[in-house]
């Protein structure tokens, strides 16, 4: 007969043979059974985060950066929520985290029980796969039940698409009496993912090589991805116009990164629409493209990808291709064209160099504020380091400049909110070892500021908070500056000492106001430190505003 907690001890030992590498831990009671075997099968691999929030987003930017799953592990009750968000932007980001929760006894959910509730299921809008442990092994078939399912949740999460999974475990007291060995031989199930070799069909085929205007848009992507050699080949084609912001994370001269600005500015004088669409990766934050092509006429449009879920962000949707995006890229790759007649490309790309130089010559004369900072940092971040971009106005501010080479770029625009940037961005200079610059507005900074309450907090972690007070997306938005409640309800106006928090956990602090002292600062933020920095830039926001709008005004490009 298997000990009652076999399963306990298994669930350890199956995550580490299926590849899972970091265990992030936030502290309780009820889960002791797990911590237990988790700290004896990964040791110095477990991370213990306090806050599950920051824990969550923390692992999720481990699993962001490595592609590799990442546990979590938390007690019972209001814990398992507090995952909650990090779990909604794996699932849209497709981030392989396995969250193993801690649960009462089925008997005792509902009977006014200390930390227990709803624990089954906690997930199920945003997960890929949700199980639950026997809460006790009384035979063989309940453990093989068991590793069955473990098994199962850890193939998920990586199959293509990758997201999170949950693992829910019933644990009856006692809680910390000790666990048996590992059982002699558990089964693991390995899975083959198929590769892909794709044939387009003669429908595909004819409507790529019928286009003239072809315009091809990828979404947030992880560096190196299949997809980005595909992408540089069909960008040699002069009927097509590849678009991709810095979070796609491809760089090429003839692939355009900054479309919001290039829009904004030729507003009226802009190329005209492309014929066919191609559409795939993550979320374009671009609303002036997103604009742009909802009232482009009637293209026909392909999108491509391993989705769960139906994708038409254009409304023009004709084609729903399921394979990965690479491989149908790969396959048009046979079918560039050479005719010099066609000028698609060269029309965005002169449009687009009209409209960065328009904007640099604008921008010199603008006064110290957030566009200005942005201009100075997304110029002055040295090669080879990791940038991890907060919500709201810092990724616009971070698009309207192109992309530099060599710099790697992540994002929480899965759900886009501001609650765990910090958080993922120390995850993510934790397990690259880089030079990791987050870029946050004081919103965001403050939000998430428990990420700071980390013994793991890395040195090589640099957090550049843009400070104007507020919500300053709100003041470049039409319409929220109007509110009565303005400045208490939408801005959400503060009065925190940042220099005082950072103080509080012990890192090291600088502060600019002005565009010398932030040079001053710059180097010192960029250079080794002891431990991670903080670098308060402090704008004013209607200041921020104004030269944000002056910058983006349409003008024909005729100036």
């Amino acid at each position: 007969m298997p000990h009652p907690k076999q399963h306990i001890r298994d669930l350890a030992v199956i995550c580490h043979q299926k590849n899972v590498r970091h265990i992030v831990i936030s502290p309780g009671s009820r889960s002791a059974p797990l911590i237990k075997a988790f700290y004896e099968a990964f040791g110095t691999s477990c991370i213990s985060i306090v806050d599950e929030r920051s824990a969550a987003f923390f692992a999720l930017g481990i699993a962001a950066f490595t592609q590799k799953p990442v546990a979590l592990i938390c007690t019972s009750g209001t814990a398992v929520l507090n995952y909650a968000p990090a779990i909604a932007e794996a699932y849209y980001q497709q981030i392989p985290l396995v969250a193993i929760t801690a649960d009462r006894p089925h008997e005792w959910i509902d009977q006014q029980d200390n930390q227990t509730l709803r624990q089954h299921d906690i997930y199920k809008s945003f997960i890929k796969n949700s199980c639950e442990l026997p809460q006790t092994i009384t035979s063989d078939d309940d453990l093989w039940f068991s590793h069955r399912m473990v098994n199962d949740a850890l193939n998920i999460s990586t199959r293509s698409p990758a997201g999170p999974v949950h693992i829910n475990v019933p644990l009856t007291e006692p809680l910390y009496d000790e666990l048996p060995e590992q059982t002699g031989k558990i089964q693991i199930i390995q899975q083959e993912l198929p590769g892909i070799r794709l044939k387009l069909s003669e429908t595909l085929i004819a409507e790529w090589q019928q286009a003239r205007k072809i315009m091809i848009l990828h979404g947030q992507d992880i560096p190196e991805s299949q997809a980005t050699n595909a992408l540089k080949l069909l960008a040699e084609d002069p009927r097509v116009i590849v678009i991709a912001e810095n979070i796609s994370n491809i760089q090429h001269p003839k692939i355009l990164s900054n479309s919001n600005l290039v829009l904004s500015i030729s507003r009226g004088k802009s190329p005209p629409a492309p014929d066919l669409i191609l559409h795939s990766g993550g979320q374009i934050v671009s609303k002036a493209l997103t604009g742009y092509l909802r009232s482009s006429g009637n293209p026909k449009c392909w999108r491509m990808g391993a989705d769960s879920i139906m994708i038409d962000t254009f409304r023009h949707a004709t084609q729903i291709i399921h394979y990965p995006a690479h491989a149908v890229y790969h396959a048009l790759s046979d079918y560039i064209s050479n005719d010099p007649n066609d000028s698609y490309r060269k029309s965005w790309l002169d449009t687009a160099q009209k409209a960065n130089t328009l904007a640099k010559n604008r921008l010199a004369g603008y006064p110290f504020s957030d566009i200005h900072v942005f201009r100075k940092t997304m110029a002055a971040i040295p090669q080879n380091a990791l940038v991890a971009l907060g919500n709201s106005s810092v990724i616009r501010y971070s698009q309207v400049f192109p992309v530099k080479e060599k710099i790697l770029y992540y994002s929480n625009r899965g759900t886009s909110g501001i609650d765990g940037c910090l958080s993922t961005a120390a995850g993510i200079a934790f397990s690259s070892s880089k030079l990791t610059i987050a870029i946050v507005g004081d919103l965001g900074f403050l939000y998430d500021s428990n990420a700071l309450w980390n013994r793991e907090l890395p040195s090589n972690l640099r957090i550049l908070v843009i400070n104007n007070q507020g919500g300053g997306i709100f003041h470049i938005l039409k319409g929220p500056s109007e509110h009565p409640g303005f400045k208490k309800f939408i801005e959400a106006y503060h009065p925190v000492n940042i220099a005082k928090l950072a103080e509080a956990y012990g890192l090291q602090y600088l502060y600019a106001d002005n565009e010398t002292s932030f040079d001053e600062q710059w180097l010192h933020f960029t250079g080794k430190q002891k431990t991670a920095v903080v670098f308060e830039v402090k704008t004013d926001a209607a200041t921020s505003a104004s030269a944000f709008r002056k910058l983006m005004a349409a003008s024909g490009l005729n100036e």
